[in-house]
């Protein structure tokens, strides 16, 4: 049985060699776009924006949001139609920048996923929900970006251990019975032992068969899970092209290079 896949853009996350997705960090349109550009000299095909660092000077969450959506036109322009992007607010309880309640999460998310303001439908490709989030604001999230045609990476995180290899297999299985195109997860090791967790864990998951996945072992005890992403079944990791935007991530190029070396 051939493993399901997701596609944007052309891109099919679960065949063949892994994305390397990279993060737009930048705290104003100017330094969002600048950094949209420098990744653009990668390989890179999937960029992730991280609307919790974007324009922290903006307390208010509707404030916040209008900044976001009008920043969105020229962002999906200076990545050109062969990139994807992702939109992410990383919550402060899941390594973020800013704290947001669930319903401004799920306006924001729904706001991006339906295109309002951003002139075109398809600006958004694929959309993250942290799944512990309130139940109801996932369902309603990822409900509207299946209308939309828009992909959903449904994610976990641990800043601080890495959970039992049982428990990190039940998570990516939970995390697509919810309707995630792409479960993941995103642990923290305290030891060697914890990054074999994560990848045993992958591969587990990859075994299903059911579709793609990402896991990642975070910091620089973690840092070979994510050029081993291939081999352990991840369908992609994240890279950095200057200011990252978690710990132990590695540049771009690197992680490209290393990919290409370590296939299986």
């Amino acid at each position: 049985m051939r493993r399901r896949t997701a596609t944007v853009r052309g891109i099919e996350l679960g065949r063949a060699r892994p994305e390397v997705i990279v993060p737009l960090v930048g705290a104003d349109e100017e330094d969002l776009l600048a950094q949209a550009e420098a990744a653009g000299g990668t390989r890179a095909r999937i960029l992730e924006w991280r609307l919790d660092r974007f324009r922290p000077d903006l307390e208010d969450v509707g404030e916040h949001r209008e900044a976001v959506l009008a920043a969105l036109p020229a962002l999906r322009g200076q990545l050109g139609p062969d990139r994807a992007l992702l939109a992410t607010f990383r919550t402060a309880a899941e390594g973020g920048a800013r704290p947001i309640a669930d319903r401004d999460l799920g306006s924001l998310l729904e706001a991006l996923i339906t295109g309002r303001r951003a002139g075109t439908q398809s600006a958004v490709d694929l959309i993250d929900i942290e799944t512990s989030r309130d139940e109801r604001v996932v369902a309603r999230v990822i409900a509207a970006a299946h209308r939309h045609g828009t992909v959903v990476v449904g994610s976990f995180h641990d800043m601080d251990t890495t959970p039992p290899e049982s428990e990190l297999v039940e998570i990516l299985r939970s995390q697509r019975l919810l309707g995630a195109d792409v479960p993941k997860i995103a642990v923290t090791p305290r030891s060697p032992r914890d990054v074999l967790t994560l990848l045993s864990a992958s591969l587990t998951a990859a075994e299903d068969l059911s579709g793609p996945h990402i896991a990642i072992s975070m910091g620089p005890l973690g840092a070979s899970s994510r050029v081993a992403a291939e081999t352990f079944g991840s369908a992609a990791t994240f890279a950095s092209v200057g200011e990252g935007s978690a710990p132990g991530q590695l540049r771009a190029e690197d992680v490209a290079g290393m990919l290409e070396l370590l296939r299986p």
